[in-house]
């Protein structure tokens, strides 16, 4: 009764991953290709007209911290992260999923660490409402939001596939 309950929840909570890993890739891919856009329109303004474009390195700046944290849960979620299988490998596929778990379990303890100083940059970055100086003043408290919750939904991410590594042999999620 409790590994199947447990099956449910995390069934139910793998289809909630799954709409946030999608929706995280989405935003990011939307930032990667404004950024690249905006690069190609500027780098051939510069060239034919000899005219930068202005904001478009802050713009620029501001795409890459959107296409890295919320980045993390797309590339998470197909487990697309680069992984050392030196040990895994030779392993039954019960081992390997402890091993995984292991693993996913220090990760889910390091992106702690880098979680709280960046949700608590984010809140001190939202009440001083900052903004960086450049060719124009950019407000970046949201990027830095924007991090902390990538981060915060990381960790989470993390948990659950902690979770899933090793009670995999007791519970199947067909994502």
């Amino acid at each position: 009764m409790l590994i199947e309950f447990g099956g449910t929840v995390l069934i139910k909570i793998k289809k909630i991953e799954r709409i946030l890993a999608n929706m995280s890739g989405f935003f990011a891919v939307i930032a990667l290709f404004t950024m690249m856009l905006l690069t190609a329109i500027d780098v051939m303004s510069r060239s034919a007209f000899n005219f930068p474009l202005t904001g478009v390195f802050e713009i620029s700046e501001t795409s890459m911290v959107i296409i890295v944290y919320l980045g993390l849960l797309w590339a998470q979620y197909d487990k697309k992260h680069i992984r050392v299988s030196l040990i895994s490998d030779k392993c039954s596929e019960a081992a390997k999923e402890k091993w995984e778990g292991l693993a996913w379990f220090f990760a889910t303890v390091f992106l702690m660490i880098l979680a709280v100083p960046t949700i608590e940059g984010a809140y001190d970055s939202f009440v001083d409402k900052e903004f960086r100086w450049g060719v124009f003043q950019m407000p970046i408290w949201w990027v830095k939001i924007i991090a902390a919750a990538g981060l915060s939904l990381a960790v989470l991410q993390m948990i659950l596939h902690t979770i899933h590594s090793i009670f995999h042999s007791r519970v199947r999620i067909n994502g």
